[in-house]
């Protein structure tokens, strides 16, 4: 007899907003005993040893198919959009969908999967690891990431403005609220009034990334937040964007995170004032650098439940990882412990004919005043002829960063310069808060 991804919940009789905790998203309400019941329901759709996408993008019908794939033995759940998956599928209710598993032979334990950070059509890939260790990522992240953010405790609210396909979201908020019972707060990235009203009554955690905390800074009035804990990740956050942020959210406890949909959460600084490096790595979590040079320098690497087991390229098969799983990033630790990212594995590009790291010049630039953030790039135009282009979002002028990158080599120099302000910056950023 198998094992379902969902054995049991930790339900503690918390308070809900409405009673009872549950899910407020899209204007809608429903109680995750509401949720569980109806997922029992659609799990007559669902048979062992077969693969489902569970599509977020159905909002509280997608929680629903959640429960019915989890709930039936031996499974492969796939938490994304459908359509960026690029594979054949079947529909069999709002967000569930039926697709030819990658596994050969019987699976002996279930399994669930998301999509890496940018991935999507025929690039996707999957991290996949075995869902009856979902439980177990929810109890490590709340010790190691919630409990120790207040003074009494784990909050009983945890909301987010990031699209739920994304890793984060749905290993830190969807599964943190239900396998702990709390409500989940889904709310518009324009409009963080919600969460602000929230937070005049009770604790709450808010998921975002640094340009979109920074963006909802610059309208409106001053609000208190110190019942509020704005967990950022996937992107920078230096001086400016901190300033930024507290000058409207007043006491708010901001806290970076660093980690990858392979890896999971790996680090976090909960003092952040803007310094090079992204934290120490999360207690009770193994973090180390695979391979290090004469310098210190290697491949970031970690090992726990929230680690990938399987990389999935839909339309092709899934090859194991190993003993661990090594990021795409380079880092070295300081003598306090730590991580700084030195640049992406793959991140080398051609210029001239000469290797340069757009990354480690990204890092330069956010190392001068008024500088928010910063996207390097090698464009190449249909003629043939190559320039080294920079982003810049913040209060830096064109001539400032000129000046500024005199002290790199000349190849690294940039020959194209856009200036962005950071209140009109936010349609240069993906959802998952990288510039583009």
């Amino acid at each position: 007899m198998g094992r379902p991804a969902f054995v049991r919940f930790l339900r503690e009789g918390r308070d809900g907003l409405r009673g009872e905790p549950g899910v407020h998203w899209g204007g809608q309400f429903a109680s995750w005993r509401e949720l569980s019941a109806s997922g029992r329901e659609r799990a007559a759709l669902v048979d062992e040893q077969h693969a489902y996408v569970v599509d977020p993008s159905a909002g509280l019908d997608a929680l629903v198919s959640l429960f019915a794939v989890a709930g039936v033995a031996d499974t492969f759940l796939v938490w994304a959009k459908v359509n960026a998956l690029g594979i054949e599928h079947r529909r069999l209710a709002n967000g569930l969908y039926q697709v030819p598993t990658p596994f050969t032979g019987l699976l002996e334990r279930p399994l669930w999967g998301v999509c890496t950070s940018g991935t999507s059509g025929a690039g996707a890939k999957v991290a996949v690891a075995y869902a009856d260790q979902l439980e177990l990522i929810a109890l490590h992240y709340e010790r190691a990431m919630y409990q120790p953010t207040f003074a009494d405790g784990a909050p009983p609210l945890l909301s987010t403005c990031l699209p739920l396909q994304f890793s984060a979201a749905f290993a830190m908020v969807v599964l943190q609220s239900l396998y702990m019972c709390r409500d989940l707060v889904v709310f518009q990235p324009h409009d963080w009034r919600t969460v602000a009203d929230l937070a005049k009554r009770t604790n709450l955690t808010v998921l975002a990334v640094p340009a979109l905390a920074a963006a909802a800074a610059l309208g409106g009035e001053r609000v208190d937040m110190s019942k509020a804990a704005f967990f950022l990740g996937a992107g920078h956050l230096g001086a400016h964007r901190i300033d930024t942020i507290r000058r409207r959210f007043e006491n708010v406890s901001l806290i970076n995170l660093y980690g990858a949909a392979e890896a999971g959460a790996i680090s976090v600084d909960r003092d952040p004032v803007g310094d090079a490096h992204v934290g120490r790595p999360i207690v009770g979590k193994a973090v180390w650098l695979h391979e290090p040079d004469e310098r210190g320098i290697g491949a970031v690497a970690a090992t726990g439940p929230d680690c990938a087991e399987y990389i999935w390229q839909p339309g092709e098969g899934a090859w194991p990882v190993g003993k661990f799983m090594a990021s795409t990033d380079y880092g070295h630790f300081d003598e306090a412990g730590h991580l700084y990212l030195d640049g992406r594995i793959d991140n080398g590009e051609k210029l001239f004919g000469i290797t340069i790291y757009p990354r480690a010049i990204e890092r330069h630039l956010l190392r001068l005043d008024g500088v928010a953030d910063a996207q390097v790039r090698v464009v190449r135009d249909p003629n043939g002829l190559e320039r080294l282009a920079v982003t810049v979002i913040g209060g830096a002028s064109e001539h400032a960063v000129r000046a500024h990158c005199e002290q790199l080599p000349e190849i690294e120099r940039p020959n194209q310069i856009e200036c962005v302000a950071e209140k009109v910056a936010l349609g240069r950023y993906s959802a998952h808060g990288k510039l583009r």
